[in-house]
């Protein structure tokens, strides 16, 4: 049996899911607020789908294109795909089919003034890298997302 060094995706998607529900489960626990009231004029959208659940994907992207006041989608996991130009050309919902691709959706909210954010080991291994990720996504770890959440209402989808 061949030794790998890497480790394998399964391993490193469990990995960042358990680091980021812990520091969800220490927030709630500590009884500190991880969203702000309903009256937030900032909204972040945490998407952690892509193209293996493409109807958790676009409903996540309608949410953040329907969310009040400044919004911010920030790509984690699997949604770190949605950063890749030609993977979020492909990714569209049976259920959501009217409202179009991921893209299409991308450039709207784009057009509406969101920015957006991923994870950048995740945007690293979805391949969201160079040229393959759209030029206005930044790379964001969870530092940002943790310092950002304070003042924000947050949709995890």
């Amino acid at each position: 049996m061949e030794k790998s060094d890497g480790i394998s995706r399964e391993d490193f998607l469990k990995g960042v899911g358990a680091g980021l529900g812990a520091l969800a489960i220490g927030g709630i626990m500590s009884g500190t607020a991880l969203a702000a009231p309903a009256d937030a004029r900032k909204t972040i959208v945490a998407i952690t789908n892509g193209g293996g659940n493409p109807n958790r994907a676009i409903l996540a992207l309608l949410m953040a294109l329907n969310a009040p006041g400044a919004v911010h989608v920030w790509m984690t996991l699997e949604g770190a795909e949605l950063a890749v130009k030609a993977k979020s050309e492909k990714i569209d919902s049976p259920v959501f089919k009217k409202f179009g691709t991921a893209a299409e959706l991308i450039r709207k909210l784009k057009d509406k003034g969101a920015t957006f954010g991923v994870c950048p080991p995740c945007a690293e291994y979805a391949g969201a890298v160079g040229s393959d990720k759209y030029d206005f996504i930044e790379k964001q770890g969870a530092d940002w997302l943790m310092k950002s959440i304070q003042d924000a209402a947050v949709a995890w989808m």
